[in-house]
């Protein structure tokens, strides 16, 4: 089963983006989503909608 941070990493190069455009788009730091694809990091429920959102992605679920 595929991490939550690669997930995130490969959404976003997808759409051709860097850290900085995902982060831009969903309001968040940079450092929020370097957290996200370095460490593991969780992002908190709101995050986690925007991300659902903007990638249309069921895999990323806005209660774990």
């Amino acid at each position: 089963m595929e991490q939550f941070k690669e997930k995130v990493r490969k959404l976003r190069e997808k759409k051709g983006w860097a850290q900085e455009d995902l982060a831009r788009e969903i309001d968040v730091s940079l450092s929020t989503v370097q957290r996200w694809e370095g460490k593991g990091a969780k992002p908190i429920r709101h995050a986690r909608r925007e991300l659902k959102r903007l990638f249309q992605e069921t895999g990323i679920d806005e209660d774990d």
